[in-house]
């Protein structure tokens, strides 16, 4: 996984940069919003400088976002302002640690799966601190179903260090990554025309 020094370093200009795909990211939330109840407590894994989480938290009774960079955290908690929904929690955690066993009944992964080294292991770690029946919510770029020549640009910027390292997925591969971790998949599809992030539902079914 790309080190926490480089997204530290990448921190402020990721807050000031503007949403690429308004229309999809909003799409999202309101995807999230409608699989959210009232009563559900909520981790994001890879939350960054915590936009989502702040859209999301009225939709919840609790939400904890961590990030491995310490730098997007100090951002995000920056952001809890007195108008800021009190049910939001930022700390600084690595991917695959436990927050809480059985403690959440939604976990989050957006744009996170590509970047860290170990899929298993962070499917696992979701896997053990979800309730059962509870649902993981990812979007997740697979840059293997796309052009050679977009595939290659991402491996050439990634070895010069101006983008982060990415696990090269397809969508069937991450669909298998799930459902070997234990996983029923509810729904999968595209929230934009790229199809290159697939929006992945999936329930804890042990």
């Amino acid at each position: 996984m790309t080190s926490p020094a480089f997204w530290d370093r990448k921190a402020p200009s990721y807050a000031a940069k503007p949403i690429a795909d308004p229309i999809a990211y909003q799409a999202k939330l309101t995807r999230v919003q409608a699989l959210l109840s009232p009563t559900d407590r909520v981790l994001e894994i890879g939350c960054g400088t915590g936009s989502t989480a702040l859209n999301l938290a009225n939709s919840c009774a609790h939400f904890t976002g961590t990030d491995i960079s310490s730098g997007m955290i100090d951002i995000a908690n920056r952001k809890l302002s007195a108008e800021a929904p009190k049910n939001v929690v930022f700390r600084r955690a690595d991917a695959t640690e436990i927050v809480g066993e059985h403690s959440f009944d939604v976990i989050l992964a957006f744009s996170l799966l590509h970047l860290v080294d170990d899929i298993p292991a962070v499917l696992n770690s979701v896997h053990s601190q979800l309730e059962p029946g509870g649902l993981l919510i990812s979007k997740t770029v697979c840059v293997k179903d796309q052009f050679i020549a977009l595939r290659e640009l991402v491996r050439v910027l990634s070895l010069l260090g101006v983008a982060p390292r990415v696990t090269q997925l397809s969508r069937n591969e991450l669909i298998e990554f799930i459902k070997n971790a234990g996983f029923e998949i509810v729904e999968s599809g595209y929230l934009s025309n790229s199809r290159m992030s697939p929006f992945v539902v999936a329930k804890r079914i042990d």
